[in-house]
């Protein structure tokens, strides 16, 4: 690994997910961080979510193996590993008890010590970055560690309703961080008083994604370009993230328009809603690869969050995708994407009557523009350009 002697970071940094890696929606940002790590001798290791032997069983059946011999260690580039380590107890449990709290960084400690002899290098002020306020514990492990936390959605549930185990556990960590991150400009603004030093982290595309996104136009899918137009397009998770009042009633008012949900459907109340409506459709999931195809299949992009204060705060990867294609949308009331051309995004109250309007606009009007509009926006945010300016930032902090 090439280093640049005049630049300095720990050699190791910390991630510590708040899920596991199939279902981290940062992924492709750690990817980045670790090429940006390169010229300064850094190795970047994901941590997995700690298994506990208890709850394991139940909540993680298909992981029982990793509780046996070793942690599990997985080397994805030169300089980024994967790693699964094990703790004595649940962080949900261990955060009300002083005593198990110590015991799980007693046993994290250890697979630290078992991980640098594994990879290699050894590091001990490594630079330690998370997510959720429950993994606090993490800015214990070490004397002397630079800690970052970012704030990626508001401590709240997905009613809105403010999370006061979450939020008191926030603000005890204020004096252990050394950076506060906000992936929304109305994140920082609630949460960036309390800390020594806040940056804003935002949200964005890997490089690799953006280029395909914004290319020729890919081949056709024929089971989405078959649903007739025109088509409103939603990808991602179907859940009860969605405002179905919203969704239903502008579907039901408008029966010619059809509306394409692409993905897994993660919640079952959700089809005995819909059976009704001959214009709502669910093709399936489709692969990342294909997102480019999904996305020319579709006229007009749909965001229909619920608006409350979970939602209000949030900075969806999703607009990152669409605009890349050049995808017009219509989104719920998420105040970052207010900052947008409106050529590009319409932000509307959770009313059918104004939800209708905005579509019926975008697709009385041409949307050619909206393809060089969307490539510019996006281009401004590539985690590959992210992560290399906020490690340059770094160099004078850490």
């Amino acid at each position: 690994m090439a280093t640049d002697k005049s630049k300095s970071l720990p050699k190791l940094i910390l991630v510590f997910m708040m899920v596991d890696r199939p279902i981290f929606m940062r992924w492709k940002m750690i990817e980045a961080l670790a090429d940006a790590a390169v010229p300064y001798g850094t190795t970047v290791v994901a941590i997995n979510r700690p298994l506990c032997p208890f709850s394991t069983l139940f909540n993680k059946p298909d992981r029982v193996r990793e509780l046996f011999g070793k942690p599990r260690l997985q080397q994805l580039k030169n300089n980024l590993y994967l790693f699964s380590p094990r703790y004595f107890i649940h962080d949900s449990v261990a955060a009300g008890s002083h005593m198990l709290e110590q015991l799980n960084i007693t046993a994290l400690r250890k697979s630290y010590v078992h991980l640098c002899h594994r990879i290699g290098v050894r590091e001990e002020k490594p630079l330690i970055w998370f997510y959720h306020p429950r993994q606090g514990y993490a800015t214990d492990l070490f004397t002397d560690s630079f800690n970052i936390f970012e704030i990626k959605d508001n401590f709240a549930d997905l009613d809105g309703n403010e999370l006061e185990p979450a939020k008191a556990q926030e603000e005890s960590l204020r004096n252990r961080i050394d950076l506060l991150l906000c992936a929304s400009k109305k994140l920082f603004d609630k949460y960036s008083g309390g800390y020594r030093k806040a940056w804003l982290s935002g949200n964005g595309l890997d490089r690799e994604t953006y280029d395909r996104l914004v290319g020729n136009r890919p081949q056709s899918i024929p089971e989405l370009t078959s649903i007739p137009g025109p088509r409103i397009g939603y990808t991602g998770l179907i859940s009860r993230r969605l405002d179905w009042d919203l969704i239903l009633e502008i579907a039901r008012r408008q029966p010619e328009w059809s509306f394409v949900f692409v993905g897994k459907v993660s919640d079952p109340s959700i089809r005995p809603l819909t059976a009704s409506f001959s214009n709502i459709h669910f093709p399936g999931w489709y692969d990342h690869e294909q997102m480019p195809a999904v996305l020319s299949s579709f006229n007009i992009g749909f965001m229909p969050y619920r608006a409350n204060n979970f939602f209000r705060y949030s900075n969806p990867l999703k607009f990152y995708e669409f605009a890349a294609a050049g995808l017009r949308m219509v989104s719920s009331n998420m105040e970052e994407l207010k900052r947008f051309p409106e050529e590009l995004v319409k932000i509307v109250p959770n009313s059918a009557g104004e939800w209708i309007d905005a579509l019926q606009d975008f697709l009385d009007s041409d949307g050619e523009s909206a393809r060089r509009i969307g490539a510019e926006v996006a281009r401004k945010f590539i985690w590959e350009d992210m992560t290399t300016e906020l490690l340059k930032k770094l160099e004078n902090e850490v």
